[in-house]
Parts: C-alpha cells; structure tokens; sequence
C-alpha cells in the first residue's frame, strides 16, 4: 500500500504532466486574443483590399490598355504637364521596377493623367516604357488620399485590387523589399 508521500509525488506529476500538456492551448489563446504584434514588414500603407475600376481609363500613349493587363502596377496620378516632382516619381517608379529582375515582366509603371493637359512629345518620348493613361472621377475616387492624391504612388495587383500606398518622396529600398515580397509571394500576373 503506497503511503502519502508517494501519493503526493503521483499527483504532484499528474498535475506537471498536464500542465506540459495544455500550455500550448493556453499560451496560443492568450497570443491570439491579448497580445498584438506592434510592427510589421512591409513599408507602404497596407490598404482596404477594394477593387480599381481599371477600365475606367483611357489611353493617352498606344498601347497602355494591353501593356498594364494582367501586371503588377506601380501607379501614380498626376497633371499632364508632369512637372519636376512627377518626374521624379516616374523615374523612382522604373527603378524600382527594374530591380525586380526575374519578375520584371510581370511590373508595369502607370501615369495616370487626373486633368485636361496631355503631356507633349518631349515628355512622353522621356515616359518611354510607361502606360500613360487619363483617368475617370470612378477611378480616381477609388484612390483614397489623405490631401493630395498627386503625392502617392499606389500599388495594384493583376485582379485590379488595391494593396498598398506609398507617401510623398517613399524610400526606394522599402519599395523594393515590398514589391519583390509580393512577387516571390503572388503567382498572380503573367
């Protein structure tokens, strides 16, 4: 007959035991519903998943419908008359895109024209590689902006969903870890 010493060291075991054995659930419940993650990886403004009425544009430059079809799209709006900032985030855009290397065919860069100036010959001969496009009130009210809309460069993804939004002047570096994430990650796009 075991004696209570030996008794209090068997429970004492059963109770480990279980312990061991259900910490997992209450650990993975406490994670789950208490403790939220404070950063995250990617450096653009994660959006609402909504769709961009794509179709709503039209072309300013042959071509642009079919060359931004099933792509990736680095995308900004901005006047026709492209001044120096819009310059600047046309170029930032084909370089970030030119970093994709083996996904590069599956990014295209997108001017979207918001008013009634085209950009001359000069400009779109410097544009050469961009669909330039003019837009539609549909299309630019599903861009949401905090201000000016001018400022952001947007990203899109092949089903025409919104995902992330950059601000004014973004860190090429950041914009190139996000977009090569997407990429490796998606199976979407040709």
């Amino acid at each position: 007959m075991p004696n209570d010493k030996e008794i209090m060291a068997a429970r004492t075991k059963l109770v480990m035991l279980l312990l061991v054995l259900i910490a997992p659930f209450i650990l993975a419940y406490v994670a789950f519903y208490f403790w939220k993650p404070s950063g995250s990886v990617n450096y653009g403004e994660l959006m609402p998943t909504k769709p961009v009425p794509l179709a709503d544009l039209r072309e300013l430059a042959p071509g642009a419908a079919e060359a931004i079809k099933d792509k990736w799209l680095l995308l900004t709006v901005d006047s026709g008359k492209c001044e120096a900032a819009c310059v600047q985030k046309l170029y930032l855009m084909r370089q970030v895109r030119t970093t994709q290397g083996k996904y590069l065919d599956r990014v295209a860069w997108v001017y979207v024209v918001d008013d009634e100036s085209v950009p001359g010959a000069g400009a779109m001969m410097s544009l050469e590689g961009t669909a330039v496009l003019a837009s539609a009130p549909a299309f630019l009210q599903a861009l949401p902006a905090a201000g000016d809309r001018h400022v952001y460069i947007y990203v899109i993804d092949p089903i025409g969903n919104l995902v992330l939004r950059y601000p004014a002047n973004p860190d090429s570096r950041g914009m190139i870890k996000d977009l090569t994430r997407l990429l490796a990650v998606s199976k979407l796009g040709n």
